[in-house]
């Protein structure tokens, strides 16, 4: 089963890939018409990722902590940025159908734990009446008990002074 469903992951991701590419190219074709959205919006990304880039890499390879960090170049920033907004705007489509899904299995989950309460609680009601029934036929059958064991007395009373009679 899992074998089966590797490949349709696989699938799945190269799929999230080439939509970001569309996406990151359009955030790039942006960047480049319009300076303050290159400066408000795709700058401050790629700027903070090669901040971090650099950092890393120097700490990976022993060097210590950078003291000057050259800033990237125009064509790199938007390159950089583009590719990381691109990537963010799918991360945030696949987050948002991740919590829709399991916002649905919740609803669903929910609405089946009602039902299952529903149930339970027309059984609960139905045991009591059976209950209540039962407790009734006993109390009757107990009093049915009590007037034949009566009768049979008044029987045997009866036929006894028939017979006391004849004598």
């Amino acid at each position: 089963m899992v074998v089966g469903a590797f490949p349709l992951g696989k699938l799945g991701l190269l799929a999230i890939k080439h939509i970001s590419k569309p996406i990151g190219n359009l955030i790039k074709r942006r960047a480049r018409k319009s300076p303050s959205f290159k400066t408000v919006v795709v700058s401050p990304p790629a700027r903070l990722y090669h901040v971090i880039d650099v950092r890393s890499r120097m700490w990976m390879l022993g060097l210590g902590q950078p003291r000057f960090i050259p800033p990237l170049n125009d064509a790199m920033t938007i390159q950089m940025g583009g590719d990381i907004l691109g990537e963010i705007v799918i991360f945030v489509i696949g987050a948002s159908l991740v919590i829709a899904e399991f916002s649905r299995q919740a609803r669903n989950d929910r609405i089946k734990h009602e039902k299952h309460k529903v149930h339970r609680e027309k059984l609960e009601e139905r045991i009591g009446d059976l209950t209540n029934k039962v407790s009734q036929q006993a109390k009757e059958i107990s009093h049915l008990k009590s007037m034949v064991v009566g009768r049979r007395v008044n029987n045997f009373d009866y036929s006894d002074r028939r017979v006391s009679e004849c004598n």
